[in-house]
């Protein structure tokens, strides 16, 4: 019995790992799908992948059934793994699977994350960060982490895993119509915080102008002087392309500071990560006594259900808004709906009598 690296030569230099198996007097290959170029500068960790591949291939010949996982297996780096991955992925999600891969590293932080460290009380770190502090709505999340587990499946299958961290984890896919929760302030919310003390002052003036302009993190952050004139806000939502021209009211401008030079960006934001500007917020609002799970994309939405709540209709906020129809407006829609149904529940009860 025995399994070993073989190697083929292919055009221009490249270079195609794969296995040559040989059990029982049967011989068999198996490719890896790991190409290695003439100026490749992961050679070494390539060929370590084919390595931990082999070594696995021989323990299942020696030893099936058995939960054991060598050491040198845990060592690898993962996102190199989910690079080779990606490189041999063939279906159509491929860019939702490096958008998941983009936000894991953001929420992680760790670019030499082991393999072995990928526990499942990591993976529900990472999906509390897509559901509350990664800027993503609807049903992105659950389709960030699905997309996702399709790496860690693939890590199991190569023998990285006995079980997957994600196995006993429940993230249920959304409805589409669904309402926005616990995400939005009041008016009077918005009020409380601007009198309580945040220990960024260009967090707390930034996150104060989206609640008043529909701004996210992205474009906050590239916000310039040049978008402010005459009194209106015009700039380009980065995730649609959607242009955003609102007039700016006198309180909005009012966190915007002293002016400056036209192309100099109005809030110190560039240097910090979005999960730093989402922990000033977090005790930001701890010291506001706020009782809600508020992140910097929450801004949008309190914009959107305040403009309903004052009367605009749907189209005019989905144009304040940046969306491209009125359907992803109208979960804001369902949210005051929601918000006026719990009012009169409250109102209260009496008894009439003639």
């Amino acid at each position: 019995m025995s399994v070993k690296i073989r190697s083929k030569k292919l055009s221009k230099g490249i270079e195609s790992l794969y296995l040559d198996i040989y059990n029982s007097g049967v011989r068999h290959y198996e490719f890896l799908n790991i190409k290695i170029t003439p100026k490749d500068k992961n050679k070494q960790e390539k060929r370590l992948i084919a390595e931990n591949i082999r070594a696995t291939r021989e323990l299942e010949l020696i030893s099936k059934g058995t939960s054991y996982i060598p050491r040198h297996l845990k060592d690898i780096n993962f996102f190199l793994f989910a690079e080779n991955y990606i490189n041999n992925y063939r279906c159509k999600d491929v860019r939702m699977i490096e958008h998941s891969i983009a936000k894991f590293k953001k929420c992680i932080d760790n670019e030499k994350l082991k393999i072995s460290d990928i526990t499942t009380s990591l993976m529900l770190k990472y999906k509390d960060y897509l559901v509350y502090d990664a800027g993503l709505t609807g049903e992105t999340p659950h389709n960030y982490f699905t997309r996702f587990k399709k790496i860690l499946k693939s890590a199991k299958v190569e023998g990285y895993f006995d079980k997957l961290p994600t196995e006993d984890i429940i993230f249920s896919k959304p409805h589409r119509n669904d309402t926005v929760k616990k995400e939005v302030l009041t008016a009077e919310e918005i009020a409380v915080l601007a009198d309580t003390f945040c220990g960024n002052d260009g967090v707390k003036r930034a996150f104060l102008f989206s609640c008043y302009t529909s701004l996210g993190l992205a474009e906050i952050i590239d916000l310039k002087w040049a978008n402010i004139q005459n009194g209106r806000l015009r700039t380009i939502r980065k995730k649609t392309g959607e242009e955003i021209n609102n007039r700016l009211t006198p309180t909005a401008l009012s966190f915007l500071g002293e002016r400056g030079s036209r192309n100099s960006y109005i809030f110190n934001l560039r240097n910090i990560s979005q999960t730093s500007v989402n922990k000033d917020i977090r005790y930001w609002v701890q010291r506001a006594k706020i009782d809600k799970h508020i992140t910097f994309y929450c801004g949008r939405h309190t914009f959107a259900c305040l403009l309903l709540m004052a009367g605009a209709n749907l189209k005019t906020v989905a144009d304040a808004m940046g969306h491209t129809s009125t359907k992803s407006t109208l979960k804001y829609l369902n949210y005051v709906q929601k918000l006026q149904d719990d009012a009169i529940d409250r109102l209260p009860e009496i008894k009439y009598l003639n």
